[in-house]
């Protein structure tokens, strides 16, 4: 009697511990789907951040204008480390040293170079590279580091839901696997909760023949 009643409460056990697969997935896909979101969103404002307009000015042919060619930047950009990187620690203030300077994506025009900077680290961001980029204040490279660590968080989250590490199952989880998979019509929850109520039913019963 005793194995019935040890076989019946670990049927019991398996049935509640397997969740139905559709609803584990949907779980999965609502937490991907709001991860994204938000870090989607993080890289827009750090985008935004980076890319500030920068005042244009008419050039004149007698002033002393420092070109730089071909174009602004290099091809490519690195990855930032999102989750360790300080931003402030790459800011480059190459053109500091010019008092105009333009490229030849700018003919006519010229930006003021103490007003510019040159940022492995936000490159990433930059959007049109025809243009210089604004130099950031520190206010706004500790804005940017906070947005990376939103974004850092994000990644590591994302591959842990789309690539999980499959966890050591129980005695009680596989033996629950194995009868469900068997038994595909355990997989409903109505038959469920039916098996449910006849366990309770039968070992109530044999309880009861017991003690007569």
């Amino acid at each position: 009697m005793f194995r019935v009643i040890g076989l019946l409460l670990l049927l019991l056990a398996g049935l509640s511990v397997a969740l139905p697969a559709s609803a584990q997935t949907t779980n999965k896909q609502a937490q991907i789907d709001s991860l994204n979101s938000e870090m989607n969103n993080a890289m827009e404002q750090a985008r935004k951040i980076v890319n500030q307009p920068v005042t244009r000015y008419v050039r004149q042919s007698e002033m002393d204008v420092a070109v730089f060619q071909p174009g602004w930047f290099h091809p490519g950009a690195n990855t930032p480390d999102f989750n360790n990187v300080d931003v402030r620690t790459t800011q480059e203030k190459i053109y500091d040293k010019y008092g105009y300077v333009s490229s030849d994506l700018n003919p006519g025009v010229m930006f003021l170079g103490r007003e510019l900077e040159f940022n492995s680290n936000t490159k990433y961001f930059y959007t049109d590279r025809s243009l210089p980029k604004k130099k950031l204040t520190e206010s706004e490279m500790l804005e940017i580091n906070r947005l990376y660590r939103i974004i850092g968080h994000c990644q590591q989250q994302l591959a842990q839901l789309q690539n999980p590490q499959p966890a050591p199952e129980t005695t009680s989880e596989s033996t629950a696997e194995t009868i469900v998979t068997r038994f595909p019509i355990l997989k409903s929850t109505a038959v469920r909760v039916t098996f449910i109520v006849l366990a309770l039913l039968g070992i109530v019963y044999l309880f009861r023949k017991r003690s007569e």
